[in-house]
């Protein structure tokens, strides 16, 4: 007894000096970058925020999230977890909670036939034992939208984080309408092409986890067949899955890498009738020890034993790349080699982290193509191959974009540019994510700014 209760007497000291010491702390970080994310800063002391209580849910999170050791202490728990799983298997599901990140074919099928035979979404019926509950949708929220928001499955298998997908037919069919509704705003005066990039687990053999995730392919396939005339489906899945067995993907990350990217690109300029331009002509970078986003979320030490490499392709087009963020513009590189040398950002390279109000790229041709590519992070990787084609490349990420501006909307933005292409470029979980739709929706309807 007399045990037990010196213990919680020194339990009870170890939390009064991690307070007073968290107290007095002035040092707050702002970023955790064994998490990958921003920290939640210290809120402002208003009588509202008081009253309708937001004012203390945001001071205890900000206190949880500057909590003083924070991140080392995250570090011994995600150490104590992998020195306490059972290794019977070299595979294991990770739950990751998405809503606080920073900055979304069980079995490999034979080559000879090519035939999918995994669920689809029409007929979704397996359950695996042991595996997450898919069956409920992400719900709308109020809060800003974080591509990383959100409940997210990954499969650690063999030193690599695969990304799970479950087939939502309400979000498939959102997604859709969206697309109509910007065609028909638009009144068919331009080509809208859909480009939905597959995650890693379309195309990493999964052996003996028949079931665990459905096909994208036929989900992307139900998703083409929800389109109007007028906007054309660029089919991504026939040449990376002829690829399969190169660097098209991230293990640590859950992007797909820039052969992944350019391979999705000829099969954009294949759709739309023109010659790719051969990969040779590229002077490549390579960035070593590269740790990403997957990693960031499941501290797995397989994947922290087997970091990426980045394969960077520089244009070889003559462009100045303009990124507005809000009324600030900065003239930016393509390829910023800035943030080759962070920890688990140095995916940032491409398009300098993608992250602008909206971006404008102008090019030494002069033929009169001026594209609108309105993308995720996956078009990051994109759209650099996309200089060779266009006299002007518009950019928007539609969680960034600044409804405040005098251009209302994608349609009003099309206009004031004199646009004459649309590319929806965006991966497989956004379509699958409604927030991220919402924030698309509200591009394309939004008409007062608010």
């Amino acid at each position: 007894m007399k045990k037990l209760q010196l213990d919680a007497i020194a339990f009870l000291l170890i939390i009064v000096v991690l307070g007073i010491g968290n107290f007095i702390n002035i040092n707050k970080p702002e970023v955790s970058e064994i998490e990958n994310r921003a920290l939640k800063q210290k809120p402002e002391l208003k009588m509202s925020s008081i009253i309708d209580g937001s004012y203390f849910r945001d001071y205890t999170e900000y206190y949880s999230d500057t909590f003083i050791l924070r991140d080392k202490l995250l570090k011994i728990s995600s150490d104590i977890q992998q020195a306490l799983f059972i290794r019977d298997t070299d595979v294991k599901i990770i739950v990751s909670d998405k809503s606080k990140e920073y900055i979304n074919e069980p079995e490999a099928t034979d080559d000879k036939n090519n035939t999918d035979t995994r669920n689809t979404p029409e007929e979704n019926t397996t359950e695996p034992v042991s595996t997450p509950d898919f069956t409920s949708s992400p719900e709308p929220t109020e809060k800003p939208y974080n591509e990383a928001d959100g409940v997210g499955y990954w499969l650690v298998i063999d030193g690599k984080a695969v990304e799970l997908f479950k087939f939502n037919k309400d979000n498939f069919d959102f997604y859709a309408n969206v697309l109509n509704e910007c065609n028909e705003k638009l009144g068919g005066k331009m080509p809208i092409y859909s480009l939905i990039a597959p995650t890693n687990s379309e195309f990493v053999e999964l052996r003996k986890h028949a079931g665990i995730t459905d096909s994208q392919n036929n989900a992307t396939a139900y998703l083409n067949s929800k389109f109007n005339d007028g906007i054309t489906a660029v089919n991504v899945y026939d040449v990376l899955n002829e690829h399969k067995e190169e660097y098209i993907y991230f293990g640590s990350d859950h992007h797909w890498t820039a052969l992944g990217a350019y391979y999705a690109y000829t099969a954009f300029m294949k759709t739309k009738g023109e010659e790719p331009v051969p990969l040779e002509e590229y002077k490549t970078v390579e960035i070593d020890n590269f740790l990403g986003s997957t990693y960031a979320k499941t501290r797995d030490k397989s994947i922290e034993k087997n970091p990426d490499t980045i394969y960077a392709y520089l244009p070889f087009v003559d462009y100045k790349y303009e990124k507005y963020r809000f009324y600030q513009l900065s003239e930016v590189d393509i390829i910023d080699m800035k943030y080759a040398d962070t920890k688990l950002d140095k995916y940032l390279v491409f398009l300098s982290a993608g992250d602008g109000t909206w971006a404008k790229i102008s090019t030494e041709n002069k033929n009169g193509k001026k594209l609108l590519v309105i993308k995720d992070s996956y078009g990051n990787s994109f759209v650099p191959f996309l200089l060779p084609h266009y006299e002007e490349i518009y950019v928007i990420d539609p969680r960034f974009y600044d409804f405040n501006t005098s251009e209302k909307n994608v349609v009003d933005f099309i206009e004031a540019k004199d646009v004459n292409e649309v590319l929806f470029v965006n991966y497989m979980e956004n379509v699958n994510y409604r927030d991220f739709m919402l924030s698309l929706e509200r591009l394309i309807n939004n008409e007062d700014g608010e």
